[in-house]
């Protein structure tokens, strides 16, 4: 996984999938495995942002 942890369109995909799988599965009782995709998804936005800071992330709007 060296090669994906360097590259910004992995770990936006990676944090973009995490959130969707937790999203579907927040409403059963696998509150752990939801907890754990939430934090994969965090974790993978700081790690783009930390390789990318000067850009801003396309999935968030501006803030005013």
């Amino acid at each position: 996984m060296g090669e994906a942890v360097n590259d910004l369109r992995t770990l936006k995909y990676v944090a973009e999938v995490a959130r969707r799988l937790a999203k579907m599965l927040s409403r059963t009782r696998y509150q752990m495995l939801v907890y754990f995709l939430e934090m994969t998804a965090v974790e993978a936005d700081s790690l783009a942002a930390e390789r990318e800071p000067d850009r801003h992330d396309e999935s968030k709007p501006p803030r005013n």
